[in-house]
């Protein structure tokens, strides 16, 4: 069996494997360590000085661990000198149903030689449930539509109390989509197309904090932990938030980082659930009780991206946190 060598800090990220019983000299396998080295050491620069957490890569609601977002994958594509071509499309269409499916098969090519690199594929569809359906409020159902036969979602009234439904409607314009699912699709290929020429797709499988001490150079386990304890991470403590002195019953600290962390993995910002928590419980996100910030937090976790959005909007009404 050959001798395998890993080179070091790039294992959990799919990386190269030599054989050092090949007929590559020493001095040459010396040469291409230190390159590969030093090209390392410029794509962790590039995530730290370019790549934008939540803008480039982020986490997408639902998942755990990072991913490649558009924006991303056209910045990796300018380092590493790629440009994306479409070398296929295959698109199915029927304009009664307003059904579409595209699969794109997207291939990039070193601009400097005109070699193939690699080639990624993504599918999109109309059928997709956030192009399928649309949520609306009980008052703007069809007439005669039998609600019970609906899908449907409760929420409470942050003026009343009271609970109030959406219902989930097929979409009638489906055809209005078909050209945001081809972009959806061409987005897929090119991310998928972008991992392969990058050799980064094992980078987006490992958690955020692995990423993160991926990003900054970090190999030893004491120097990930010693970070882990000097950076505050999403159950943390916001460097801003001061909980109100001498009351053991107000929310803590760590329910305080958990709210931010959490609305922020849904697409809020700090402002947007801020707002939310003046409109919903008329009282600023530090003043919650303990029990308050925990119902806070299992709201956030049960509502949809779609339902705190509608939530900031109605907040944002005059009157509305009065």
């Amino acid at each position: 069996m050959s001798e395998i060598a890993v080179l070091h800090g790039q294992g959990a990220s799919g990386g190269a494997l030599v054989d050092m019983n090949s007929s590559m000299g020493a001095g040459e396998m010396a040469v291409r360590l230190a390159d590969m080295e030093a090209k390392l050491e410029l794509v962790q620069n590039f995530f730290k000085r370019v790549m934008r957490k939540d803008e480039d890569y982020g986490i997408i609601p639902g998942t755990d661990k990072p991913s490649l977002l558009k924006p991303g994958a056209e910045k990796l594509c300018e380092l590493y000198g790629f440009a994306p071509i479409i070398k296929e499309k295959e698109e199915t269409r029927d304009l009664k149903t307003g059904y579409y499916h595209v699969r794109i098969t997207i291939q990039l090519i070193h601009r400097a030689t005109g070699t193939i690199i690699a080639e990624g594929v993504g599918e999109a569809s109309s059928y997709e449930s956030k192009y399928r359906y649309r949520w609306v409020y009980e008052s703007d159902l069809p007439k005669g539509i039998d609600k019970d036969s609906l899908v449907c979602k409760t929420f409470e009234s942050r003026k009343t109390g009271k609970d109030y439904k959406k219902y989930r409607l097929e979409n009638p314009d489906l055809i209005d989509q078909w050209n945001t699912v081809l972009k959806m699709g061409k987005k897929r290929a090119l991310v998928d197309a972008t991992l392969t020429a990058t050799r980064t797709s094992g980078i987006f499988t490992q958690s955020e904090d692995e990423m993160d001490a991926w990003i900054e150079g970090e190999t030893d386990e004491k120097e990930k932990f010693d970070k882990k304890r000097s950076t505050p991470q999403a159950t943390d403590e916001k460097a801003s938030f001061e909980p109100p002195p001498g009351d053991a019953n107000k929310i803590s600290q760590s329910q305080y980082g958990k709210i931010m962390g959490d609305a922020k993995r849904k697409g809020l910002d700090e402002d947007g659930i801020k707002s939310i928590i003046l409109y919903v419980k008329k009282k600023p996100v530090n003043e919650l009780s303990k029990a308050e910030a925990s119902a806070v937090i299992k709201f956030i976790a049960d509502t949809d991206e779609e339902g705190l959005q509608d939530l900031i909007m109605q907040a944002a009404l005059p009157g509305a946190a009065s």
